[in-house]
């Protein structure tokens, strides 16, 4: 037997006692349950073991009692079931790991490209993008052409391009960064 059909059965169960619930908030129920008991069989699965399906459904409760909790929490504000607090915590562990994963990356690579033009300015022999006789490869350096027969390709065209592509990733990264914030509330 498939050890997901117990899964689709519960939550089959499930869906069908969360009538009172608009139809869009019983199906956000459902995906968010759904989706974190299929990552749990999912990972267990990945470690090589058997995922223990019952216990993981058992720890939930019976459909209907589970679904009053949540028709309850919804409609009334009660306390949510406790499965649901687990799910919104790992939701926003993950969503704040995202948004201070990507701030960092998104401006370093803005004070990267900063650095760059900036020391375009001041070591204009030593800083440059350069490309190899053949054309082959393109190289990016701050120690000086990387083979005595490159070229450099942009001169002093790389301080304003460095400028712009820096003011272009931070902006962007702000816009991210924004979008994410509004998921952590």
């Amino acid at each position: 037997m498939d050890s997901r059909q117990p899964i689709h059965a519960y939550m089959h169960a499930l869906r069908s006692r969360l009538g009172k619930l608009d139809p869009a908030e019983a199906e956000e129920v459902i995906r968010e349950i759904e989706s974190h008991l299929h990552e749990v069989v999912e990972q267990a699965e990945s470690r090589g073991e058997t995922p223990d399906v019952a216990a993981l459904l058992e720890g939930f409760g019976a459909p209907d009692v589970l679904a009053e909790q949540y028709v309850a929490h919804i409609q009334t504000g009660a306390p949510p079931p406790s499965g649901f607090r687990v799910i919104q915590r790992v939701r926003q562990t993950v969503t704040h790991g995202l948004y201070y994963s990507m701030g960092a990356f998104g401006f370093s690579v803005a004070a990267a490209l900063l650095l760059l033009a900036l020391a375009k300015v001041f070591e204009p022999s030593s800083v440059g993008v350069w490309s190899t006789r053949s054309g082959e490869s393109v190289t990016v350096g701050w120690s000086g052409s990387p083979s005595p027969e490159a070229t450099e390709l942009l001169g002093l065209g790389l301080i304003p391009l460095a400028l712009l592509a820096s003011a272009w990733c931070a902006e962007l990264t702000r816009r991210v960064l924004r979008v994410l914030r509004r998921g952590l509330v």
